[in-house]
C-alpha cells in the first residue's frame, strides 16, 4: 500500500486504496468521517456556515489527483527449467515444465510464448499460453506441450510477456535450450545385392575365384545398417539349403552402434553342390518398433567344378578270330584338361561286362587298358564311372564286332513259361523256354531269372547248328503282393535273335501256416494214451509236412511216430494211440518239406489229463450274533474246500433264503495254494423262527450247493390274554395239508434195494451232508512236512503248495467184501446196468437222481457218492439213472 502526499490528503486525512486503477475511500470506522475531516468541517461551519462548507468541500475534492497502484513482477526460475541443452527424446512430442515466480508482492498477469527454431534460426513453430493471474509472491508451475518436433537438433525458446521483472542470475524473462529428437531404432539388411559369396578350400582359404564351384566351401558376407540413434543388440541367423543338405548358423551376440553399419560373415561346413543354393537371413532380439528389413533371402548359383576332358579309342582283333575264340580288345584314353581323372572304365558287350578297371589320368596324359572275352557278334560299349568328366568328352565309346557264330531264336513262345503256381512268399518259381540254334556255328545259351534285384541263372545248354534245346531256371520269391519277374536269355558264344529279355508281374500270396491242435487227449486202461491230431493248412497249395508225435518225460522228448503227409488246404485229422506210457506231456512237431512255412509254432505240447478237482462249501454251525432276529446284520463263516489236484479257480457265490431271496453275492476267495479257505460274509437276517440258508457256488462250469438251518432269536412282544383262534385254525389246516402231501410223496417213492438203502443218508439238522471219512486221507510232503489232504483213491502226482515239490502217491482203496446173499447181487446188477450215462464234450457225464430224476453232471471217471441238490438224497454215481441220447 502506497501513501498519497498531496495537501488535500493532509487536510482531509483521506486514504485511497488503488486497485486496478479504481480509487476507494478508506474510513477509520464505518459511517464515521475521519477525524481530520471533521475538524476541517467544523472550522468552516464556524466561519461560513453550511453552504460555505459544501463549496469548500467540492473545491477540495476537485483538487485531488487520481493515483494508480504498482503491479507485480514475474520471472522464470532458471534452475528448475524443465529442459537442458542435453535433453533427448523419442517421438514428435516434447513436454516440459516452467516455474514462474512473482517477486514484487503484487498480483501480475503474464503469458508464455514458446518458439521452436532450427540451429540456423529458422522458426519451425511457435505458440502462446495465457497464464491466469498470479497473486502476490506466488510460485506457479506450468506445463508446455510441443508437437510436431523436428528430427535431430532444435532450439526451444520460452519468453514471458506481460508483468515481467528484471533478469537476475537465477531468474530470467526468456530462456532457450537446445534439444534433440532421437531417430528410432532402424536396423536393416542392406539388400540382396549386398550379400556376397566367396569360394573357400577345405583349409578355409579363399580360392580367389569370382564364382563358387562344386566342391568348394562357402563364405557369405553381408552388412547390417543402423540408421537410428539407438544401439542394436540381437541375433543374426543364417540358413542355407542345396541338393547336398541344409545348415543353419547363428551369431547370438551381434551388435550395431547407432548410425553405423557392421559387416557379418558365415562359413557353413557343407561342401557346395552344383546347382542353385538358397539362403535366408533373419534378425531377432531388440526389434520392438524398429524400422528396416529384418529378413532377407536369395539364391547363389554354384558352378560346375573343373572337370577332366577325356577322349578315347576302342580297338579289337575281331577280324582274325572266330566266334567262341578269345577276343582281345584295347581302349586308349587321353586327358586334355587341367584336372586329373580318377575313376573307372566299364565296357560291356552282348549283355556281359568285359571290363571294369580303375584308371588314373593326370592332366595332359595318356593311358591304355587291355581286356578280352569270348568272341561273338556284338556291340562293345565303354563308359566312364566314378568321376564326372566334361560334357565335350568323347565318351561313351562304341565298337561293332561282326563274325560268324551261333544264332539262337525261340522255337515256340517268345517268353518263358512259369510253372508251379500259385506261389506263396518263400516259394521257388521255375521257368522254361524252348530255343533253336539257326546260326552258322554251334553254341550255348542259358536262361536267367531275377526277382527284386536277385539274379538266378540256369544251366548252360549246348545246341548244335540247327538243333533245339530247353532252357530252364528257378528263383525264390521272398516278397508278397505284385512281384516283377525279369528274364533274359544269354549266350557267351552266339547271338540271341528276336526278343531276348522281358518281365512279367505275378501275384504272390502270403506264406502258408499250419495250426496244430490235439483234441480228446485221454488215458484209459484199454488203449492207454490216445488223442486226435489236427493240422490246419492255410488256403493255397498243398504241402508236404514231416510229422513227429511223442511224449515228454523229465528232460527228454521221445518221438514214437514219424511220417510225411501231403496236406491240402483246410483241416486234417488223424487218431493216435500210444498205449501205456509214463509221461508228463504230449508232444507234436511238424517240419515243412521243400517249402518255407509261415509264422506260427511248429511244436505243440500239452499235459495229459489228470483226476478232476472236486469242490464243496460248508457253513459254520454258529452265527454272530448267536441268535439273530429279523433285520439284524449277521456274520456267517463259510469254508470253501477242494479235493484232488490243486486248482486256483474261483467263482461267484450266492446266498439265498428259503423264499429264494438273494441275501448276498460275492466271489470265492483265492486259494493261495491251500485246499481250504475261509470267507466271512455279512447278511441281513430274514424272517422266520428257523431260517434256512442255501449257498450256490458256480465254479468251473459246475454249481456246488450247500444248505443249513439256523434258529432265530425271540422277538420281544407285549403279552395279551387274547387267544389267537384264527392262527390256531390256519395252523391246523396247514398241518393237515403237510401230512397229506408227505403221505402222497411216500406212496410215490420207488422201492430201493437193501444196498441202496444202506447208501442213502439224509442231511443232518445242521444242513450238512454226511460224508464218508474214508474218502480223504492226509499225507505229508517229504520236503517240508506240510500236511495235505487227497482222495483215498487218488494215485498220481501231488504238488506241495509251500515248497512246490512234486511227489507221487498211491491209491489206498480197499476191495469191498463179496455179498453173501445171491439175491442182493442179482438185485444190484440191473441197477448197475442202468448206470449208462450221457457223456458231454467237456469230459463229464450226466446222471439222474434215482429218487427225483434230477439231472446231475459229474466227471466221467468219478465213482464216489453224489448228493442230489433237489431232494438231498446221497447215492453212488454208478446207481444214478442213465441219461440216454
Amino acid at each position: 500500500m502506497t501513501k498519497i502526499s498531496s495537501p488535500a490528503s493532509i487536510v482531509f486525512g483521506g486514504v485511497f486504496n488503488v486497485k486496478e486503477s479504481t480509487p476507494l475511500a478508506f474510513f477509520q470506522r464505518e459511517g464515521e468521517e475521519p477525524r481530520e475531516s471533521r475538524r476541517c468541517m467544523g472550522e468552516w461551519r464556524e466561519r461560513e456556515g453550511p453552504l460555505s462548507f459544501l463549496l469548500v468541500l467540492l473545491l477540495c475534492l476537485s483538487t485531488l489527483p487520481l493515483v494508480q497502484a504498482q503491479s507485480g513482477t514475474v520471472l522464470i526460475d532458471e534452475p528448475s527449467f524443465g529442459l537442458s541443452n542435453t535433453t533427448t527424446f523419442f517421438g514428435s512430442e516434447l513436454e516440459f515444465t516452467v516455474e514462474l515466480h512473482e517477486g514484487a508482492g503484487q498480483s501480475a498477469n503474464v503469458s508464455v510464448e514458446t518458439a521452436v527454431l532450427s540451429l540456423e534460426g529458422t522458426v519451425h513453430s511457435n505458440q502462446s499460453l495465457s497464464v491466469p493471474q498470479l497473486s502476490a509472491n506466488e510460485v506457479r508451475n506450468i506445463t508446455i506441450n510441443l508437437s510436431n518436433m523436428p528430427l535431430g537438433y532444435s532450439e526451444v525458446v520460452v519468453t514471458l510477456v506481460g508483468d515481467v521483472g528484471v533478469n537476475s542470475t537465477t531468474q530470467q524473462t526468456s530462456i532457450s535450450r537446445t534439444v534433440q529428437q532421437l531417430r528410432p531404432l532402424s536396423i536393416s539388411f542392406a539388400g540382396e545385392s549386398s550379400v556376397t559369396a566367396q569360394g573357400m578350400d577345405a583349409q578355409g582359404l579363399s580360392t580367389s575365384n569370382l564364382t563358387v564351384h562344386d566342391g568348394d566351401f562357402l563364405r557369405v558376407e553381408f552388412p547390417l545398417v543402423n540408421d537410428g540413434d539407438v544401439d542394436w543388440n540381437g541375433t543374426v541367423s543364417f540358413h542355407l539349403r542345396d541338393a547336398n543338405g541344409q545348415e543353419a548358423s547363428n551369431e547370438s551376440n551381434a551388435s550395431v552402434l547407432a548410425t553405423t553399419s557392421e559387416v557379418f560373415s558365415f562359413s557353413p561346413s557343407l561342401a557346395m553342390v552344383e546347382g542353385e543354393l538358397t539362403w535366408w537371413l533373419n534378425l531377432t532380439g531388440n526389434l520392438v518398433g524398429a524400422d528396416g528389413v529384418h529378413q532377407l533371402n536369395g539364391t547363389i548359383d554354384i558352378q560346375p567344378p573343373p572337370l577332366p576332358h577325356l577322349e578315347g579309342e576302342l580297338s579289337s582283333n575281331a577280324a582274325s578270330v572266330q566266334a567262341g575264340q578269345t577276343l582281345d580288345l584295347n581302349i586308349t584314353l587321353w586327358n586334355n584338361a587341367t584336372v586329373a581323372f580318377n575313376g573307372r572304365v566299364v565296357c560291356t558287350g552282348g549283355g556281359l561286362e568285359a571290363l571294369n578297371a580303375t584308371m588314373a589320368l593326370n592332366p595332359n596324359s595318356t593311358a591304355t587298358q587291355s581286356f578280352s572275352m569270348i568272341a561273338r557278334p556284338m556291340t562293345m560299349i565303354c563308359t566312364l564311372e566314378g568321376m564326372r568328366v566334361d560334357a565335350s568328352s568323347t565318351f561313351p565309346l562304341e565298337l561293332n564286332i561282326e563274325m560268324p557264330s551261333a544264332v539262337f531264336e525261340s522255337a515256340g513262345s517268345v517268353s518263358p513259361s512259369l510253372n508251379g503256381g500259385p506261389w506263396h512268399k518263400g516259394d521257388i518259381m521255375s521257368a522254361n523256354i524252348l530255343m533253336r540254334n539257326i546260326g552258322e556255328l554251334d553254341g550255348r545259351a542259358r536262361l536267367v531269372l531275377s526277382v527284386d534285384g536277385t539274379s538266378s541263372p540256369g544251366a548252360w545248354v549246348d545246341m548244335k547248328r540247327g538243333s533245339a534245346g530247353e532252357l530252364t531256371a528257378s528263383v525264390q520269391v521272398l516278397s508278397e503282393g505284385e512281384v516283377s519277374v525279369d528274364w533274359v536269355i544269354e549266350s557267351d558264344d552266339g547271338v540271341v535273335s528276336g526278343i531276348s529279355s522281358g518281365n512279367a508281374l505275378y501275384s504272390i500270396r502270403p506264406q502258408q501256416s499250419i495250426q496244430i491242435t490235439a483234441n480228446g487227449v485221454g488215458n484209459d486202461a484199454e488203449t492207454g494214451v490216445h488223442f486226435t491230431l489236427g493240422l490246419h493248412l492255410d488256403e493255397g497249395r498243398s504241402r508236404d509236412v514231416l510229422v513227429r508225435v511223442g511224449y515228454e518225460t523229465g528232460d527228454a522228448t521221445v518221438y514214437l511216430q514219424e511220417y510225411t503227409i501231403e496236406l491240402h488246404s483246410g483241416l486234417y485229422e488223424q487218431q493216435h494211440t500210444f498205449g501205456d506210457v509214463s509221461a508228463e506231456k504230449l508232444v507234436v512237431s511238424i517240419e515243412p518239406v521243400n517249402w518255407v512255412i509261415g509264422p506260427g509254432p511248429l511244436m505243440l505240447s500239452t499235459n495229459f489229463p489228470s483226476e478232476a478237482t472236486l469242490y464243496r462249501v460248508e457253513f459254520d454251525q454258529t452265527t454272530n450274533p448267536l441268535r439273530p432276529v429279523l433285520d439284524d446284520e449277521v456274520e456267517l463263516q463259510l469254508t470253501f474246500l477242494q479235493s484232488g489236484p490243486l486248482s486256483d479257480a474261483t467263482g461267484d457265490v450266492w446266498l439265498v433264503d428259503a423264499y429264494g431271496t438273494i441275501l448276498t453275492q460275492f466271489e470265492s476267495p483265492d486259494w493261495d495254494g491251500e485246499s481250504s479257505v475261509l470267507q466271512t460274509v455279512t447278511i441281513t437276517w430274514p424272517k422266520g423262527s428257523t431260517v434256512a440258508l442255501k449257498a450256490m457256488w458256480d465254479i468251473e462250469e459246475t454249481v456246488v450247493t450247500e444248505e443249513v438251518s439256523y434258529t432265530s432269536g425271540q422277538t420281544v412282544v407285549e403279552s395279551t390274554t387274547e387267544w389267537p383262534f384264527g392262527a390256531m385254525v390256519w395252523g391246523l389246516l396247514l398241518g393237515l395239508g403237510a401230512v397229506l402231501v408227505v403221505r402222497l410223496r411216500l406212496q410215490q417213492q420207488p422201492t430201493r434195494t437193501p444196498s441202496q438203502k444202506k447208501q442213502v443218508s439224509r442231511p443232518s439238522s445242521g444242513g450238512n451232508a454226511a460224508s464218508n471219512p474214508e474218502e480223504k486221507r492226509e499225507i505229508a510232503c517229504p520236503e517240508c512236512e506240510r500236511r495235505l489232504r487227497v482222495p483215498v483213491s487218488y494215485s498220481g502226482s501231488v504238488g506241495c503248495p509251500d515248497c512246490a515239490h512234486k511227489f507221487e502217491v498211491e491209491s489206498q482203496t480197499t476191495t469191498a467184501p463179496e455179498p453173501e446173499e445171491t439175491t442182493e447181487e442179482t438185485t444190484e446188477k440191473p441197477a448197475q446196468e442202468e448206470a449208462s450215462t450221457k457223456k458231454t464234450s467237456d469230459g463229464k457225464i450226466e446222471i439222474g437222481c434215482p429218487d427225483c430224476q434230477q439231472t446231475l453232471r459229474i466227471p466221467a471217471s468219478y465213482e464216489g457218492s453224489v448228493r442230489c441238490p433237489a431232494c438231498k438224497i446221497i447215492f453212488k454215481a454208478n446207481e444214478g439213472v442213465a441219461m440216454l441220447e
